[in-house]
């Protein structure tokens, strides 16, 4: 009887399944284990897209980099070599696919990772490595090759991943050779692949993107944050992202907070209740000049409402005065704005301060109360008028008050004549203002205006090299501003005054004009 064709079917699947998952790669990002401290993306590719260095002008400095490798070469190795920087696919390491840096408690060792596109092409390369004496000759571990660069890093490969792991000492040494194989049998289940939070990570889309817990880089610090914190919360519930991206014109980084913790997650929400959108009240009473300029919109209430829950208010406060921190605090709602005016060597910086306030009553207590302040001799509050004061000193006076539910205070008083008055041009008129309405906090450094001090303009033609240079860097910014959202969320953008061209390939270019390449 004829058998039926089925049964071997079947079987055929079975092994046809069996040997491809058994020539499957591994996915490369599976040996970052889940309980990461800090794992780095970087774009390898998109940053040297936006640096230009594939572009034709820089073609004669390749060159010239090449040419100067050659003089110290053999014949084989430089045609390798040569064939790799023309090609960095020839490199057998994927330079399409992001390299991730990483260090976590399971193996503490900051280490690189990069996909293998071609394992062959890889062993050629570290062939090439060995005869220049640059590593040692590759030995087999369990599932892995590996060598030794300088006795300070382990190059480990297999098919489908490259690991450079930073050591010091042959104890070190010993401890990750034996921990790179249960590494190797991760699978994305078990890896950081798996978490949240490095998926957040990898939707960031930035060149450089940051995926790092606080609490390992406070180390001893952390326990002693966290007793000023509520006790159901705990600093290693939370992780911080980030991102670094080059655009034309201009540098933007990113950050925002990632918890899985409920707990933590509500202390977010309060705090986002304690500001509030910055209406950009003040703009006209600051002139355009503007060194540096902070914006907050705040809920006084709310802020109060936070500080009774932090461990060291309750317990440095008495009821009475956490009544008269909770007057003062509540009186405080809307736009707060504080700028940093002129800068000289003679004077203390001059500056300026506004605030949308209910009453009077932060500066009436300050002055009833100045028996209170510990007031050093040749020191004093003085009342210069309704609601009106002046702070006094050998070193400086601080005018301060209210007028029309504003707070005011300065140390100049040309600045305390003009209080109300609006300035022309101001900061209304700058680029930034209509990046800072709308906003939960705003911090602008005005890189124009700096360069434009008399102080500045000195040492750039008196301070030497060193000083000419940095300056002639800041020259290309515009301004530097850093701003918050309503989920606490940040960003700081470094804007260029050419915003026609990348802002990496500008630092490239200025680099090569400054090394004369």
């Amino acid at each position: 009887m004829k058998k039926s064709l089925f049964p071997r079917l079947a079987l055929m699947a079975v092994l046809m399944a069996f040997v491809s998952a058994c020539s499957e790669k591994q996915e490369y990002t599976n040996v970052i284990p889940a309980n990461v401290s800090t794992v780095v993306s970087i774009n390898v590719k998109s940053l040297v897209d936006k640096a230009g260095l594939n572009d034709k002008e820089n073609k004669e400095a390749q060159q010239k980099l090449i040419d100067a490798l050659k003089s110290g070469m053999n014949a084989a190795t430089f045609q390798q070599v040569e064939m790799i920087m023309k090609d960095p696919k020839k490199s057998g390491i994927d330079v399409s696919a992001p390299m991730y840096v990483f260090s976590a408690e399971a193996f503490p060792y900051t280490t690189v990772v990069a996909k293998v596109s071609n394992e062959d092409d890889l062993h050629a390369l570290l062939e090439t490595l060995e005869k220049e004496k640059i590593c040692q000759p590759l030995a087999s571990g369990d599932g892995f090759q590996f060598t030794q660069m300088n006795n300070q890093v382990l190059l480990a490969y297999t098919p489908s991943v490259l690991m450079l792991t930073n050591y010091s000492g042959t104890t070190q040494l010993d401890k990750i050779k034996q921990a790179i194989p249960t590494l190797l049998k991760q699978t994305s289940e078990n890896s950081v692949v798996s978490t949240s939070a490095f998926k957040k990570m990898q939707k960031m889309g930035g060149d450089i993107d940051v995926l790092f817990s606080p609490a390992s880089f406070l180390g001893a610090y952390t326990s002693q944050l966290n007793f000023g914190l509520p006790q159901n919360i705990n600093l290693k519930d939370m992780q911080i992202l980030g991102s670094l991206s080059f655009d034309k014109g201009k540098i933007s980084m990113k950050y925002e907070n990632f918890t899985e913790n409920p707990e933590l997650q509500a202390m977010f929400d309060k705090q986002k209740k304690a500001t509030c959108a910055i209406e950009n009240s003040f703009l006209k009473y600051f002139p355009k000049s503007t060194l540096m300029y902070l914006s907050m919109g705040i809920n006084g209430e709310e802020f109060y409402n936070l500080l009774l829950e932090n461990q060291e208010f309750q317990k440095n406060f008495s009821i009475s005065k956490a009544n008269e921190v909770k007057e003062l605090f509540g009186t405080f709602q809307k736009d707060v704005a504080v700028g940093l005016i002129n800068v000289t060597m003679n004077n203390a910086p001059t500056f300026l301060l506004y605030a949308n306030v209910k009453s009077a009553a932060p500066v009436q207590m300050l002055y009833e109360k100045k028996g209170e302040l510990g007031l050093k001799r040749g020191e004093d509050i003085l009342k210069l008028g309704e609601n009106e004061y002046v702070y006094k000193s050998s070193m400086l006076n601080v005018f301060f008050g209210v007028r029309d539910n504003n707070l005011y205070a300065t140390n100049d008083e040309m600045l305390y004549k003009s209080i109300d008055k609006a300035v022309n041009p101001s900061i209304k008129d700058t680029e930034f203002a209509s990046n800072i309405k709308g906003k939960h906090s705003a911090f602008v450094i005005n890189a124009e205006a700096i360069l434009g001090l008399p102080v500045v303009k000195m040492l750039g033609e008196y301070g030497g090299t060193q000083y000419a240079t940095a300056i002639a860097l800041v020259d290309k910014v515009a301004y530097m501003e850093a701003v918050g959202d309503p989920n606490n969320n940040a960003e700081m953008v470094i804007q260029l005054k050419d915003k026609n061209v990348n802002a990496l390939k500008q630092i490239v270019n200025f680099i090569k004009e400054f090394a004369g390449i």
